[in-house]
């Protein structure tokens, strides 16, 4: 199965789940306190002890566990920053006959379907993909237009010229394809499938 190329994703919603069921949990005890529906402390009674001891093992724990809060937020990091899906696959083409086979960088067909699109009237830049190997291969193309580009014209394009090409230039029949559209400037991001 094909994956997606907005990797951080699926780590952004579960971190920004976790963080709002906090928030709501926050919330509804906030509510439930203002109403008087959860017991408070005795306002005579001190809040901290007089002479309060901390255990030898406190300072360590919390040490640690900054540390790991730390090492997640650079881990959340490191996957913000855009890397390539896949490193380059070779495919071999068999030959006709005993004309041998040809060796395919498939990041060279995938440069040449973007380098080709990126020709098209109103595309500023196109970063194409190939992932998945000769049997199921999956073309992920991100394509950034010009603020008045044509999309529909820009996709049926895509769909009628270069993507024929690049089908008959690996020898396959079928070559699912995701495309990620960003339109303009500081446009969103539209995927078309």
């Amino acid at each position: 199965m094909a994956t997606t190329p907005n990797r951080p994703a699926g780590l952004n919603r579960s971190l920004l789940t976790v963080v709002g069921v906090m928030l709501l949990l926050g919330g509804a005890y906030t509510l439930l306190r203002g109403f008087g529906l959860v017991p408070t402390h005795d306002r005579a009674a001190t809040l901290l002890p007089t002479d309060p001891t901390v255990p030898s093992w406190l300072p360590y724990a919390v040490i640690a566990g900054a540390v790991v809060v730390g090492v997640v937020c650079l881990f959340w990091l490191a996957a913000q920053v855009g890397r390539r899906r896949t490193s380059s696959q070779t495919w071999r083409l068999p030959g006709e006959g005993a004309n041998g086979t040809t060796m395919l960088d498939t990041d060279a067909a995938a440069d040449a379907v973007a380098e080709e699109i990126d020709s098209y009237p109103g595309v500023r830049r196109t970063v194409a993909a190939i992932t998945g190997g000769r049997t199921e291969p999956f073309l992920h193309l991100t394509v950034t237009t010009e603020d008045d580009a044509a999309v529909t014209d820009l996709r049926s394009r895509i769909a009628t010229d270069a993507l024929p090409r690049l089908r008959a230039a690996l020898e396959i029949e079928d070559l699912p394809t995701e495309i990620l559209l960003r339109l303009g400037t500081g446009g969103p991001a539209h995927r078309l499938s």
